[in-house]
This record gives structure tokens, sequence and C-alpha cells, in this order.
């Protein structure tokens, strides 16, 4: 549409109107005092010239013409750079491969659009952050690591950068799953900030919809972290199987060994049938430990048809396994307080099995109790009796046990108000293993049988089994600054016999420990009750150093101070952001140098080696390292102690330990596009809605159709002198008229 108009100067014609019958005036009227006629005009129709262009400039005469234009806008694309974008999508697809697809097919399809229509492209995890210059590939190399997802503060983020623009509207892509922070705390205050923007926000979820059913999962759980075992031993190992829509599938499960080498050996496989929809299921399998050395178990379960995360379907349990482990069966009779400080001390000790049997002696009616199961072949190591009467054991389970012990086992027997003659054991077969002669009265004799007065103990000799204070320390003055016994059982003496010795008596050199083997095993007789007073004072270690020495003697394991590195972690199953602290030190409580050469390290799964700094400490007396295990990425790794600086005799300590990614991202395989939808249905009224990754197409026709109607009026507008060109050109004709009739008046000799 064209319009022609004249605009006056200051709005007003009759302004204009009088100016310029004033311009004519003073030109007609003051005519250039000249006779000639032709110069005369001459000099006149130069002056109209001038005239005429200050007369255009004030009635400024304008032209106008209009057309409608299509809109330069920008479309905001916001892709979700998650961990959870590794997920399956439900259809064979991760959620990045098919967040990609639609991606390159909003490029493809609104691409040719440019520049009436410019694609912006943001990603959003925890933070959103632009692409510059965006293509269809743009996404190809985007990591999608981010350990958490704000997906409200993606959306707001969007809006923000249509300030100040002209935009189509903000598409959202991703699987809905908010874990940045309170989904509820946060939604509202997003819907209400998109209703007031007045743009349409178009979701795109992506990952399994209602339609598709719940998600499948199966999780290992609650394996143990860490197992010490020792070779040869029956071990049980027990953990969950946690199932999600499996109800009625068998979920296949498998026990494998993974040496220190990386071979794999598969030794139990299990199969589990879930009862319910959401079901745990726990298992317990037996096994035998293998022979010594450092392992992992690993729990495996196979996945099942269609599950999303299949991260979550083994776990690891580091294995320490040594040699010369011991079971032991203590059989007691008494509640007494010996019994509970002497399995309090052993059972500290993980290579020492306790199984423990109270009959009470006053329960006679039972007896002999059966011990069959118990008494089996191989079954222990040990064998402990304590304050128990021979009639409880039985004279057939006891002439089993004496043959037991012929084979190889080690038998203890402990003091107490039953024990040795009070017991009657002089007249069973046991007495012939007994490394001691015990009286032939019965239990109505005690003065015999029992010593009373307050003991003092005294060593006989220096042998492993009683050196409890180290190579520097006094041995006789150790054991006599213990605690006096409240009493002990009397014998009639030691046996004389090869290889049979006297190891602690009393000051009246009654026998206290008497030692000795029968076959192939070995036998201790002790003949007081009440060592618990040595760790009711205060001296704990002594109580429990004693007790284990006498337990590694009847293991036929007389090596006791071996010198080693000890290495302990706070845990070692470690997640990725956890600092975890470890403890070094060594096995020989004597040794107070250990850390002056110390040398600490991580070797990595690529085998390379980083140093770890340590400090020293000291807990409870007993001198450590410590250090902690932090920013390394997720793997095996092997915490490496060695001390020495000669390599040909050096002590070296290794211990495995693994960093785990426990990703919330990836702890709930489901999407939720009900969230989006929620997001998308805030901008309804301006067309917001959401779409399905096949709907692409849909959602592009809907773009381009409202992109074709929204054109734009543009309006231009000519006034004459306004613009550069007829502005000089009016100037110059101006000039030029003025200055000619000037250069004519003095040619012709004019005023």
């Amino acid at each position: 549409m064209n319009t022609f108009a004249i605009e006056p100067i200051y709005g007003s014609y009759a302004v204009a109107l009088a100016i310029a019958l004033i311009l004519i005036w003073v030109i007609l009227r003051f005519t250039p005092p000249i006779e000639e006629k032709s110069r005369k005009r001459s000099l006149v129709w130069l002056r109209l010239t001038a005239c005429l262009v200050l007369l255009l400039t004030i009635f400024q005469p304008t032209l106008r013409y209009s057309e409608d234009t299509l809109t330069p806008t920008t479309l905001i694309v916001a892709a979700d750079s998650s961990l959870s974008m590794t997920l399956s999508d439900g259809e064979g697809k991760t959620r990045s491969e098919t967040q990609r697809a639609v991606w390159k097919g909003l490029s493809n399809e609104l691409g040719p659009l440019n520049p009436n229509l410019e694609l912006k492209l943001l990603l959003y995890g925890k933070e959103s952050r632009e692409i510059k210059t965006p293509t269809k590939d743009s996404l190809d190399s985007v990591e999608t690591v981010d350990q958490t997802t704000n997906i409200t503060n993606a959306a707001l983020k969007a809006f923000e950068r249509s300030r100040d623009k002209a935009v189509t509207g903000v598409i959202l892509i991703g699987d809905g799953m908010q874990t940045n922070f309170d989904k509820s705390e946060s939604t509202q205050l997003t819907l209400e900030t998109l209703r007031g923007i007045g743009i349409p926000l178009w979701t795109i979820p992506i990952g399994r919809n209602a339609e598709s059913g719940p998600p499948r999962d199966i999780a290992i759980d609650a394996v143990p972290e860490s197992l010490q075992l020792f070779a040869g031993n029956d071990a049980t190992l027990e953990f969950q199987v946690i199932s999600k829509s499996l109800a009625g599938i068998e979920i296949p499960l498998e026990l494998s060994w993974i040496n220190d080498v990386g071979e794999e050996i598969v030794f139990a496989t299990r199969d589990v049938v879930p009862s319910q929809a959401n079901d745990v299921v726990s298992v317990t399998i037996p096994f035998t430990v293998p022979e010594a050395g450092s392992y992992q178990l690993k729990v495996e379960a196979a996945s099942a048809t269609n599950e999303i995360v299949v991260s979550n379907n083994k776990q690891i349990s580091f294995v320490d396994v040594r040699e010369g482990g011991g079971k032991i069966l203590y059989l007691e009779g008494a509640s007494s307080m010996e019994q509970v400080f002497l399995r309090r001390a052993l059972r500290r000790f993980p290579d020492l099995d306790i199984d423990f049997v109270w009959t009470p002696n006053e329960a006679n009616t039972d007896w002999p109790i059966k011990l069959n199961e118990d008494f089996q072949r191989g079954n222990y190591d040990i064998y402990i009796i304590g304050d128990l009467s021979s009639d409880a054991v039985g004279e057939a389970q006891l002439a089993r046990l004496s043959e037991y012990i012929a084979s190889g086992s080690g038998l203890l027997t402990l003091g107490g108000a039953y024990a040795y003659s009070s017991g009657n054991y002089q007249n069973t077969t046991l007495a012939e293993v007994l490394p001691i002669v015990l009286h032939a009265n019965d239990r109505s004799d005690q003065a015999s049988n029992q010593m009373n007065d307050p003991i003092t103990i005294v060593p006989t000799q220096v042998h492993p089994v009683i050196d409890i204070g180290g190579a520097d320390t006094d041995l006789i003055a150790t054991w006599q600054n213990l605690p006096t016994l409240l009493g002990a059982n009397q014998w009639q003496g030691k046996k004389n016999l090869p290889g049979v010795t006297t190891l602690l008596e009393s000051q009246q050199k009654n026998p206290l420990m008497v030692i000795g083997e029968y076959g192939q095993g070995r036998v201790a007789s002790i003949a007081f009750d009440s060592s618990w007073r040595w760790w009711r004072s205060g001296k704990s270690e002594i109580h429990r150093r004693f007790w284990r020495q006498t337990m590694l003697w009847l293991l036929s394991r007389d090596n006791f101070k071996d010198d080693e590195l000890v290495i302990e972690l706070d845990s070692r199953r470690i997640e990725v952001d956890s600092p975890s602290d470890f403890y070094i030190a060594s096995s020989d409580p004597d040794n107070q140098s250990f850390i002056e050469s110390l040398q600490v390290s991580v070797v990595k799964p690529d085998g390379s080696i980083q140093k770890m700094p340590t400090e020293s400490q000291s807990i409870e007396g007993r001198l450590l390292a410590k250090g902690t295990v932090q920013n390394l990425e997720p793997g095996i790794y092997r915490l490496r102690a060695s001390n020495g600086s000669n390599p040909d005799n050096r002590a070296i300590s290794e211990t495995t330990f693994q960093i785990t990614e426990n990703s919330i991202e990836l702890a709930r395989p489901e999407s939720d596009p009900d969230f989006l939808g929620q997001l998308a249905n805030a901008t309804a009224a301006y067309g917001g809605r959401s779409y399905r990754p096949e709907e692409v197409g849909d959602l592009c026709d809907k773009i381009k159709n409202d992109h074709s109607r929204a054109k734009t009026t543009v309006t231009t507008t000519l006034r004459l002198g306004e613009d550069p060109v007829s502005g000089w050109t009016m100037f110059s004709i101006f000039v030029m008229a003025l200055s000619l009739e000037w250069t004519l008046r003095r040619r012709w000799g004019l005023a």
C-alpha cells in the first residue's frame, strides 16, 4: 500500500504557506537592478530555484509504502546431559542416542528456515550451558556425565534466554528425572513462571512410558564388602536379590572367585524366583575356602529381558584367605566369667572360628549330650573342655575325641569345680590323652583336687606360648605382676613322657599349665579358671595374647611373631565422592620404627602407581600410619605398603578395594514423562504440549505453520531531504543556484 502526503515543518500548513509567500514576495519585490531583461530573468530564476528548494524543505513531501515479511525468531532447544541418559530408552537404544536422533530431526526440518528461524542449543544437568553455533551433529560429542539433573532450573534458564528476543518457543528433551533437589519444592514456582511468560514449552520425554509397563530391575545387595577366611575352611555367603516386575521369573545367579591375576572361576550357581512384583530374596550359599591368597568373590545375576540398569546386577566382596585357620569346639558346663572372657578374646581373631556348646552341670537328666554331628572327624581343629563333668560328654564320645586328638586335632582342658578329677575324668579314656596325672579320688575330695588360696603364677621356662611381654621384658616379672588367681585345680603331677613340659606353676611348685603331645595331636592342660581378672585389671592385651598363642600352639603354628605390615581400611567398597581413611601397622607390637621407611602407594586399574601420603598416629599405645583414599575414579585398586630400604629384605603388604559409582542418576531406571507433561501443560494456552520422540515431525510441522503466520507489517517512509541522497541533492541545488546568481552579478557589475 502506497500513500503520499505533505508534512510541513512544525505540523502547520499555515506557517509553511506564510513562509512560502514571504519568500516569493521578497524575490519578486526586490529584483536585480539591471535593465537587460534576459539577464534579469536569469537572476530571478536562480533565486526562485533556491527558493523552491527551501519550500520543499518546509513542506516535506512524503511517500509511504507497506509490506508483510516473516518475523526473524529464535527456537531454544534444551537437551539432557545427565548420567541417566546412558540408560536404555526401552526401545533397544540408550536415551542419549534417541535424544541425538531427535535433535538431528529438528535440525534437518527447521534448519533450512534460517535466518528467519535461529536454533539455539542448551545442555542441562546440574547446571545449564549453551553450545555456540550448533549443528545437527553437536550432540554426537557431548558426554552425558552430569551426576544430577535440575529440570526446572533448565526450563527457567531457557526462558531467560528469550528475553529481548522474538522466540517461537522452547523445546525441552530428556527423561524427566529430577535429581538435583526435591521436585515438589520447585515445580509450583516453575509452573507459575511459565504461565506468565507467554511462550510455548514443548517437551519430548525419552524413556519408558506408561504403556511400556513398570521397569524391570535386578539388584544384588548386602554382599559383605570384605571377608577374612582361612584355607580349607567351610564358610557361607549371605546376600539379597532385590527384583522389580519379575514375579515368577527365574533369575540365574553365579558366584565366582577372581584371583590376583584376573582369572575367574565359577564355584556355585543358583536360581532365584521372586514371588512378588517387588521382592527381596535372601540367599545363603555354602562353599569351601580356596587356597591362601587374595581374591574377589563376585556375585552376579543374569540380566532380565528389557532390564534398563544392569550395573547393579553384581557385587564384589574382597576376600583375604590365609593359611592355617582353626575351627574350635568349646564344651562348657559353668556359666562363669572365664568362659565369657575367653570367648571374647578368641573371637577377636578372624582365623579362629568358635562353636560354643553349653551344658549346665546340674542338668544331668539329659546326659550324655549328643554330639554326633559335632564329633565327626575333621570337623574341628581344636577341642576345649571347660568346667564340665565327664558324665555330660559320656565315655563313648570321649573315646572318639581321644581318637581325633591322636589323628592330629588339638585339646585344651581348663580348670573348674567339675574339671579333671572333680569331673571324674581320671576314670575315662581321656585320662590317657592328658599330659598330667590325675588324682584317683572323685569330686567329693575337694581338698585334694582344689587349691583355694590366691595363687601367683610363675613361668618355668621361656616358651612362645607364655611369652606375653616381648623380647626385652622380664618374663617372670610380667607374670608375677598379673592379678593373682582365685584358685586352681590340683593334679598329682605331670606325666614323665617325652615332650611333656610344665610352662606355668604356683609359687609352691604346683603345676598350673602343662603341655604335651598325644599321637599326632597336641594337648594343653590349664589348672585355673580366673584369667578373666587380667582383662578386668586393664591387661586385656596380655589376656588375648596368651590365649591366642595357646591356640596357635595347639594348631602347630609356633611362629607367633611374624613381622609384617597390616593394612586396615575403613571400607573396601568406597563411593567415588566419599573419602575413606586407611591405617597401617606392624604385626609385631614391639616394632616402633617401621614408619621411618614406610612407603605407601595405590596401584590403579591401568597399572600406574600413585604415592599416598601418610602421617603417624598413636592409638591406645599402638603406632599407626594413617592416610586417606580420595579423588579416585571408579574401579578396582590395590593399596600397597612396603617397609625397608633393601628390596631383598622388604616387608610388602597389599589389600584390594573398590571405588564405586553410587549415582542417584542410575538408581532409578524409570523415566518421568508425566513431569515433563506437567511443565508443558503450564503453557498450553500458548500452544505448549508434550510430544513423544516419534512425534517430532508433528512438532516441526506445527513450528513451521506457526512461523509462517508470524508476519510483521513493515512500513517504509521516504521523506524528501531526509535521506542522504535527496538531502545532499537539494543542498547542492540550493548552493549552486545561489553561487551562480552571485557570480553572474559580480561579472555584470551589479551590487
